[in-house]
């Protein structure tokens, strides 16, 4: 994630939300490929899912850090150069949520995105971004709820890129994997 300082990328605002009680159809599992590297890896079939926000924490009980909002295509993460002899603990939660195409502004030092606030009981908004000849739609910024414009700052590969923004609810959270790094 990154942006502008008026890009609120806060792992605060997945910590605040209540937990979801039941665990899902989305196991995530992991493994340590090295000593310090960690891969995780999970399937999610169900309709719907817009994506899956990656937390991890070195306590059980948290708290948890975001690592990162995913795609849903997206079914790996490696975390990497992780400290030695050091457990921690990974669990995904899925979103949902409708997109919208923001009104696009050039400015000096790079775009203004606007969009109207339609959505209620939004957990927040992700900027989403598709790169020239792009698959999909990559998270690449968090704001908080009832926002209606951002600044951003495009690098070059994504000059001529697709922009939306997606009011995102969070839903169910996975299993907890937990592994302890080796030397």
């Amino acid at each position: 994630m990154r942006g502008k300082a008026r890009i609120a990328v806060s792992a605060a605002l997945v910590l605040a939300l209540p937990a979801c009680s039941a665990e899902t159809e989305q196991p995530l599992r992991g493994a340590l490929t090295t000593p310090t590297d960690i891969d995780l890896n999970w399937q999610d079939e169900r309709t719907g899912i817009a994506g899956h926000v990656l937390e991890f924490a070195t306590e059980k009980d948290g708290p948890y850090t975001v690592l990162q909002y995913l795609a849903p295509q997206v079914t790996s993460y490696r975390h990497p150069d992780l400290m030695p002899h050091t457990t921690f603990h990974y669990r995904l939660t899925s979103y949902r949520g409708p997109t919208a195409r923001p009104h696009l502004t050039d400015r000096p030092d790079g775009i203004r995105l606007t969009w109207s606030d339609d959505s209620t009981g939004e957990d927040g908004y992700l900027l989403e971004i598709r790169k020239k000849d792009g698959e999909r739609y990559d998270p690449v910024a968090v704001l908080a709820p009832d926002t209606e414009a951002t600044d951003f700052v495009p690098l070059p590969d994504e000059q001529h890129a697709a922009y939306r923004v997606r009011a995102f609810v969070l839903g169910e959270r996975s299993n907890v994997v937990r592994l302890t790094t080796g030397e």
